[in-house]
């Protein structure tokens, strides 16, 4: 009887530990931080289009439309994650003037519904412009995930009639994966960060 109680509470466990790795705001840790020193967290992860910061709502509007008045065009741009970090020390006690650059990343999406158009992955390099600092935040920085050309394609996809017929929102889980090396060259990643996507015609006149 023991023994079974003992099994029963590992396996949830280690359900739990699996299912608690995409959820709250941050990401399930990063890998290299044993050669780097510093483990960087992630603290926030928003979305902005060019209407502005949308918070943790990742409404995606992927079509320009003509406003009420029939002259004025809605907003429309690329869609960014916001992300800042913390550069936590693995041995708080050590004073550390090692420093983590975020050198590329990569956006990948998965549909939904396998009728869905399929997008593109996204990847960027940043040279040096994106740092982590030991024992301090760092950012926010950007993240383009859509622009109006990828957003385009969608909707040209969609009405293509190579789709079954769709019904809007479209729904997607994006996943980001950052990648970077600190000061002496040892490579570190963060992520992946998964949030769900729902695009459509959203007016933002």
């Amino acid at each position: 009887m023991k023994r079974t109680y003992c099994l029963f509470f590992a396996f949830y466990f280690l359900l739990f530990s699996f299912l608690g790795c995409g959820g709250g705001p941050g990401s399930p840790g990063s890998d290299g931080s044993e050669k780097t020193g510093i483990n960087p967290r992630v603290v926030t992860v928003t979305h902005s289009d060019p209407n502005g910061d949308q918070g943790d709502l990742w409404e995606i509007d992927f079509v320009q439309d003509l406003c009420a008045d029939g002259v004025t065009v809605e907003t429309f741009g690329s869609d960014y994650a916001h992300i800042s970090f913390f550069g936590d020390l693995l041995n708080p006690n050590v004073t550390s003037t090692n420093v983590l650059y975020i050198t590329n990343y990569k956006v990948t999406f998965f549909k939904d519904n396998p009728s869905y158009p399929t997008i593109s992955q996204v990847s960027g390099g940043l040279e040096g412009g994106y740092t982590i600092q030991p024992n301090t935040d760092s950012g926010p920085y950007n993240f383009l995930i859509l622009d109006p050309g990828t957003k385009r394609q969608i909707y040209d996809d969609l009405v293509s009639g190579q789709y079954n017929p769709l019904t809007t929102p479209l729904i997607y889980d994006m996943k980001i994966e950052i990648e970077g090396e600190d000061k002496y060259g040892n490579a570190f990643k963060v992520g992946p960060i998964i949030r769900r996507l729902t695009i459509a015609d959203y007016l933002h006149c």
